[in-house]
């Protein structure tokens, strides 16, 4: 079975127990199905690959209604379809701007952490232009997401980055470069996990 078809299985199985849940009630339920896709699959990548594929399954089952919520752009986020990932930043960043207006702030305010995350370490939407170096050659690429253990890239136009396993470097906020092997890779996306320890940009 592919990762799509466990997928598209994962989302007509779940979507009695989702549909009469508000969007705070199906973000807690999908977590708690990432949290057990992430101890059953064998591999980050087929995690990463099937649990997006999953979400975005559902959001379309839901007939993908525009975010009016904190928990419904959570939940986009973590699609695999970059739509419902700029729906969920575009949320996230006028949201940012209205607490910005309100408080009269004058600096940028990271957007939240997503809610309970299903990973190790939780992750940040980021959504910034920055440089990954495959096999000696440098790339543009747009950091998706990033957390302390890895990142989500993706190609302008979906262009094809490397297979699981590739050693790669990505610059990254704050000027560091990191050494990062991908853990999955599809359709212009790709999924990073660090090693330990940064390098100079």
């Amino acid at each position: 079975m592919t990762d799509e078809d466990l997928a598209q299985k994962l989302a007509d199985f779940w979507l009695p127990a989702l549909r009469d849940r508000d969007w705070e009630g199906c973000l807690e339920v999908l977590d708690q199905i990432h949290a057990q896709l992430y101890q059953d699959l064998p591999t980050i990548g087929e995690y990463e690959s099937v649990s997006s594929r999953f979400v975005e399954a559902v959001i379309e089952r839901f007939g993908a209604p525009p975010i009016t919520s904190d928990a419904q752009a959570r939940i986009y986020a973590g699609s695999a379809n970059e739509q419902h990932i700029g729906a969920a930043l575009a949320w996230e960043y006028g949201n940012k701007a209205a607490d910005q207006e309100e408080e009269g702030a004058a600096t940028a305010v990271e957007p939240p952490a997503r809610g309970a995350e299903r990973r190790r370490w939780p992750r940040r939407m980021v959504d910034k232009l920055t440089r990954a170096w495959i096999r000696g050659e440098a790339i543009r690429c747009r950091l998706v997401d990033l957390s302390r253990g890895g990142a989500r890239i993706a190609t302008p136009g979906g262009s094809v980055l490397p297979p699981p396993g590739t050693r790669v470097r990505v610059a990254i906020p704050e000027g560091e470069v990191r050494e990062a092997v991908v853990v999955f890779s599809d359709h212009g996306r790709a999924g990073l996990q660090f090693d330990e320890s940064p390098l100079a940009a």
